[in-house]
């Protein structure tokens, strides 16, 4: 199954709102597609995850059933995924650099600010779209693939 890992700073926020609302979404297109989210520095919060996140999820009426801690990213993850997708350039690409340069050149950044610059509000929005871009960028290579390898060749 191909994977989409989706990182922020803590994986409390952004990361996971991307990954619950990506895999809820992907059911209904029947994509062979699940992702996972990771941090690029360990939590030590109370809570395992955004009251913000929850939030937004559940007025999509996505109700988590298990809700983790956050989990600090690791060379495995990268290497498990198939699309690196991180939450903002400005904030994190010195973190990539610094502890996992060697994936800089597999990484897209979709610029969505952390709670202390943009409103959780307009991230999640902004989120919204960008997980609905990929899934429709996903379903279209899906059928392309489908269609390229299953078409019926007249001679």
């Amino acid at each position: 199954m191909n994977q989409v890992l989706f990182i922020c700073t803590g994986n409390f926020y952004r990361s996971r709102y991307a990954e619950m609302l990506f895999n809820h979404t992907t059911k209904d297109y029947m994509l062979t597609w699940t992702s996972f989210s990771r941090g690029f520095q360990n939590s030590d919060r109370e809570y395992p995850i955004s009251k913000h996140t929850m939030k937004g999820l559940t007025a999509k009426g996505i109700y988590p059933n298990q809700v983790r801690y956050p989990i600090k990213l690791t060379p495995s993850d990268l290497a498990l995924a198939h699309r690196i997708i991180i939450m903002d350039e400005k904030e994190h690409r010195s973190m990539l650099n610094s502890e996992f340069s060697e994936w800089s050149d597999y990484v897209e950044y979709w610029n969505i600010q952390d709670i202390d610059f943009e409103s959780p509000t307009t991230a999640l929005s902004q989120l919204d779209k960008k997980i609905d871009l990929l899934i429709g960028s996903l379903e279209t290579e899906s059928n392309q693939y489908f269609w390229n390898n299953n078409h019926l060749k007249v001679s």
